[in-house]
């Protein structure tokens, strides 16, 4: 299937707009869907249609939607309380969907995330694997809840439903998976939570986008759900220290997991009564697993892989990290 407009929503953020920026340079008409439009501005000079609007608002979505051939579904809810995430991950997707459909859209792409399948997964993690989003990650749970509400749309509709799961998108705009991790190791020495053996999921932004426009256009993908990962994944210390190189440090700061794994209880009650938890034993678990994210499906059923290393993604990173005046010695 080939496609001459596309609805973006989320298109002000960073998966959003790089999305938004490929589409168009692929000869796609964008209508890109800001909640903040003068946050658009840079999307409006590349040729985009920039346009006001919020997930919660299935009317106005409904209206945009009208005459784009595929609805990209990006725009979610990072953190928040409990009901503010489920307004926007699950109703937002719901709203999403059903816009799609009155406004004829052939194909609903739903952005996901590979926080839906948990914390506690080790060894090779395939999409069909059962979702268990820890309870105290209301971003993972309000995912999880986001994918059954466009699933169940889409079999109750009919519409063409593809779902992407990205891991750790980095690369040219990334404010934590690039700009704030070289923060972190240009203040700090590299943390690293038991020798940084435990595998990282960095994918490129280039590569993330490709993957996505492909799913889009390739009959195959219809029903689908595809993982966007490094597969092999890379270890902590090797992704980190990249940024710790581009810092010009060397020393590394080391974090027992069973330190941490200690304090954890403390930690998620105290936010917990705050409304917003944090799982920090679900997230020491993250840093320490042996786990990869296969890419296998999307290779089998789209022929497609990742085209960026890691060294070349980081590479890339580290001028746009330089151009922003945030990188202070690249060595």
């Amino acid at each position: 299937m080939t496609f001459q407009q596309a609805l973006v929503t989320g298109a002000n953020g960073f998966i959003g707009a790089a999305l938004s920026a490929a589409l168009l340079q692929r000869g796609t008409a964008v209508r890109a869907m800001c909640r903040a439009p003068r946050k658009g501005a840079a999307l409006a000079e590349l040729g985009a249609e920039v346009v006001g609007g919020d997930v919660q608002d299935r009317r106005r979505m409904t209206e945009l939607a009208r005459g784009c051939d595929v609805f990209f579904h990006v725009a979610a809810a990072m953190e928040g309380s409990a009901a503010y995430t489920y307004n926007v991950n699950v109703l937002g997707a719901q709203n999403a969907v059903a816009a799609a459909v009155a406004a004829g859209c052939a194909r609903f792409i739903h952005i996901s995330t590979v926080a839906v399948y948990g914390f506690n997964v080790q060894g090779v993690v395939r999409e069909e694997q059962p979702l268990r989003p820890s309870r105290d990650d209301f971003y993972a749970l309000s995912k999880a809840h986001g994918e059954r509400a466009v699933q169940h749309e889409a079999a109750r509709t009919g519409i063409a439903l593809t779902i992407i799961r990205p891991a750790y998108v980095y690369g040219e705009g990334s404010q934590f998976w690039s700009r704030q991790l070289y923060e972190l190791c240009r203040r700090l020495p590299m943390p690293l939570v038991d020798g940084g053996r435990g595998n990282a999921h960095p994918i490129y932004i280039g590569d993330l986008c490709d993957l996505i426009i492909c799913a889009a256009q390739h009959p195959s993908a219809v029903g689908q759900i595809f993982n966007a990962a490094p597969d092999p994944a890379p270890t902590w210390a090797e992704f980190l220290g990249y940024y710790a190189r581009m810092a010009g440090r060397s020393d590394r700061l080391a974090l027992p997991a069973a330190l941490l794994m200690s304090a954890a209880p403390l930690v998620t009650a105290l936010t917990r009564l705050r409304g917003t938890p944090f799982d920090l034993a679900g997230y020491v678990r993250m840093l320490t697993h042996q786990a990869t994210y296969s890419m296998a499906k999307a290779a089998e059923l789209l022929d497609w892989r990742a085209r960026t290393t890691l060294e070349e993604g980081m590479r890339r990173t580290a001028l746009w990290l330089q151009r922003a005046s945030v990188l202070t010695a690249v060595r």
